[in-house]
């Protein structure tokens, strides 16, 4: 049930993304992140009273989740800048899973620890195999006059540390003092830094709202986004930090895939290729960890 969940939330932030992406055309990307919050926040603040009501304490720094998430937007936006959104998206995939495995190996974050053992790790280079494939098979994508690719390559690992981290904040929130809480204060703290961020280097006005011509879809990413963070809190203590990222990343890829083809006329068999390896790598991984978990429970047994 929880992976699935899992993948629902992978194909809801491809819908999310492709929202936000045609806002911070119109507005720019920090108006556009300020607006994606507010608009999130807005549609939680009904439930803020009841369901979002702290239920319990915690320490300060769960509370960083949203401001993580605006250096992953950040991140982001400079890694398509140079590689190209297929190459951002591998790499970022690539950054969750090195961040996810070393969490799982030491049990960072008070998260469950799981060693890499050999059948993992070949799983984890089944996946990497098909990170690859989609990577090669996506090169030439950049945008002409971006970032350096050596800068954009860096930065679009970095977004997949930054997601990793701003998912585990989130869900240790969550348990401390409730889900509803922690996906409201996700969107009070990244609306707060964002618009700080806005106002201190942004001189650009604001186009008018709604913006003409533009569908009225454009302005519900934040919506989404906060049925996505909520689900996100159920989830993550549920699954390993890797068998996490990797669930994610399907439900992403494939679902970005049957946008493309549904809403651009697009289809790239590289992705096709690479997302099916990847699924395999997961599969055999999801099979391993099932596997030690039965040995260790047959070993326990008196």
């Amino acid at each position: 049930m929880y992976g699935m969940l899992g993948g629902v939330y992978g194909a809801l932030l491809s819908i999310m993304n492709l929202m936000n992406a045609r806002l911070s055309a119109v507005y720019g990307n920090w108006a556009a992140t300020v607006m994606i919050h507010l608009v999130g926040l807005a549609v939680l603040f009904p439930f803020s009273f009841g369901w979002g009501r702290p239920k319990g304490r915690a320490p300060w720094y769960l509370y960083s989740g949203g401001l993580i998430g605006i250096a992953t937007v950040a991140c982001c936006n400079v890694g398509i800048s140079g590689i190209g959104v297929t190459a951002n998206l591998v790499l970022m995939l690539l950054g969750q899973l090195i961040c996810s495995a070393i969490i799982d190996q030491f049990g960072l974050f008070g998260s469950r620890k799981v060693k890499l053992s050999r059948g993992r790790a070949a799983s984890l280079a089944v996946i990497a195999a098909g990170d690859f494939t989609m990577l090669l098979w996506s090169a030439g994508t950049a945008t002409e006059g971006g970032a350096p690719v050596w800068l954009a390559v860096l930065v679009s690992l970095l977004s997949g540390f930054s997601m990793v981290l701003a998912r585990i904040s989130n869900a240790r929130l969550a348990q401390r003092a409730g889900v509803g809480f922690s996906t409201v204060m996700n969107y009070v703290t990244g609306l707060s830094g964002s618009l700080l961020i806005y106002l201190c280097f942004t001189s650009r006005q604001i186009p008018p709202i709604p913006a003409e011509g533009q569908s009225f879809l454009i302005y519900m990413g934040g919506a989404l986004g906060a049925v996505a963070i909520f689900l996100c809190n159920l989830v993550t203590p549920r699954l390993s930090a890797l068998q996490f990222t990797v669930i994610l990343f399907v439900g992403q890829i494939f679902s970005s895939m049957l946008l493309d083809a549904l809403l651009l006329g697009v289809f790239s068999m590289g992705t096709l290729v690479g997302g099916a390896v990847v699924a395999l790598g997961m599969a055999l991984n999801i099979r391993q960890e099932r596997k030690e978990a039965q040995a260790l429970g047959n070993a326990v047994q008196p």
